[in-house]
């Protein structure tokens, strides 16, 4: 954690102190007797003196290096607030508060219960193309209650009025403009309806209202290479975690079989170039197969998400997760006591019983129990991390939902409201089977499967209930 500073504030009253301290040191020696010649010999009131003068100038030199800082967080302010979500002029507020953890026992407020009905549902078992999803990779709720839905499969974005009536369809499978190989949809990027990431192609793609496209940004051109999914910052600059440039000396370092994580570094990009905000993070958990590495399942993973006063992330090891502020700084830490993330022997066993649903006679599912499961199940950590590696949804005020594993609780998912100071304000739990993909203050956007796998998206709202 950053040590103690030194406020602006704080400075006046240090050289008051100097001030009457060096009023109180007057005395000087006087030439030796025996010697009038001789130069003025230096007391030890002197040399004090001296020392408190070099401690004048360096608080004078500290005091401009603050004003300089200052003047960086007020431009910053002034460009964060110059678009919303929507492209428009709106004002924002950035408040930078001293280093502080805030600890959480339990919510402060009522546990939050999901309306027992949608506001809107977007999504067919059978029925016309627009309402049929083969593998949708994200959704979102635009201002006017609008829905976009991407669907990775059809390499298609699509856009719902606020009744769930289709007005457009975007995209298609290649590599030209508005075309797409694997695709993820952004949240809240200004100056555009809707904005996506392809990650095959390394490129962003900004659409307009009705569809078309704004721009293409290549991320390649100015090097840079996300791990996870970026994210926009509220004055549209760019924030990712970099691909590590030692993925392969790391899997290289450990025995085939083994386990080990990768150190991330958390970057932003602005007019400027690229900032890094935070080295050395715990990333995501890899395994070295023999011929390259792969993820670890159940493994753990960094997550972050970007508010207007800088960027919380965590490592998922457990329920914390620090606030960076645009200079680096980390300014506050959060902690809240979250469910039990212990892998139990009914975990195992679900998991085990969805592979052995894939074999058709019993001697296939005795053969697997025999052969492979105790290699699968030894391989398996012994908790879960307490957060996804895209489970910090940040919304318009400041505050933060955080998104459980989905394996960890059977009964349903547990999820997190944090306010915008990081305290642990309502708990919301959604039926198992169910992933959120996009939240305000008072709803959730959740991705639903049906009972022969089908797929669509519904808007709930959430309030205060028993």
């Amino acid at each position: 954690m950053a040590a103690p500073h030194l406020t602006l504030a704080a400075l006046p009253a240090l050289f008051a102190i100097l001030f009457v301290m060096a009023c109180d040191i007057t005395e000087v020696a006087e030439p030796s007797q025996g010697n009038p010649d001789a130069g003025l010999e230096l007391m030890p009131e002197d040399r004090v003196q001296g020392l408190i003068d070099q401690l004048y100038l360096s608080l004078i030199d500290l005091q401009n290096s603050v004003i300089e800082l200052q003047k960086i967080l007020v431009a910053y302010e002034e460009r964060s607030g110059e678009q919303n979500r929507e492209g428009d002029t709106a004002p924002t507020h950035v408040r930078i508060v001293p280093q502080a953890i805030v600890e959480s026992d339990s919510p402060r407020e009522a546990d939050l219960k999901l309306a027992a009905e949608p506001l809107v549902r977007v999504g067919l078992l059978d029925g016309p193309d627009e309402y049929l999803f083969g593998n949708i990779a994200g959704a979102a709720r635009l201002m006017d209650g609008s829905v976009v839905v991407a669907d990775d499969q059809s390499h298609e974005v699509r856009m719902f009025d606020a009744g769930g009536r289709h007005l457009w369809t975007s995209g298609r499978e290649g590599e030209g403009p508005g075309e797409y190989r694997r695709l993820r949809l952004m949240r809240g990027c200004p100056g555009a309806a809707v904005a996506i990431f392809d990650w095959n192609q390394n490129r962003i793609t900004r659409l307009g209202r009705d569809g078309s496209v704004i721009d293409v940004r290549v991320l390649d051109a100015v090097e840079v290479s996300p791990y996870n999914d970026p994210t926009c910052a509220p004055n549209g600059d760019l924030v990712f975690d970099e691909w590590p440039e030692s993925e392969w000396d790391d899997a290289e370092a450990v025995e085939p079989g083994a386990f080990y994580r990768w150190r991330i570094d958390l970057r932003w990009m602005g007019d400027d170039g690229v900032v890094t905000l935070a080295t050395g993070i715990p990333g995501a958990e890899r395994f070295n197969h023999g011929g390259g590495s792969g993820p670890r399942t159940w493994g753990k993973d960094m997550a972050f998400a970007v508010a207007a006063t800088g960027v919380w992330y965590g490592s998922a090891d457990d329920y914390e997760i620090e606030h960076v502020d645009w200079t680096g700084r980390v300014t506050r830490v959060a902690r809240w006591a979250g469910p039990d993330p212990t892998v139990t022997r009914e975990h195992l066993n679900r998991f085990r019983d969805a592979y052995l649903a894939r074999y058709e006679t019993p001697e296939e599912r005795r053969r697997f129990e025999r052969e492979r499961w105790p290699e699968i199940r030894d391989d398996l950590p012994e908790r879960f991390p307490a957060y996804l590696s895209e489970g910090l949804l940040p919304l318009p005020d400041g505050s933060l939902w955080v998104v459980p594993h989905p394996w960890r609780d059977m009964g349903g998912d547990e999820f997190h409201l944090l306010d915008p100071d990081g305290v642990w304000l309502h708990r919301l739990r959604i039926p198992a089977g169910r992933t959120l993909l996009d939240a305000g203050p008072d709803w959730v956007l959740l991705l639903e499967e049906g009972e022969f796998d089908e797929q669509s998206v519904a808007v709930y709202e959430v309030a205060e209930g028993p």
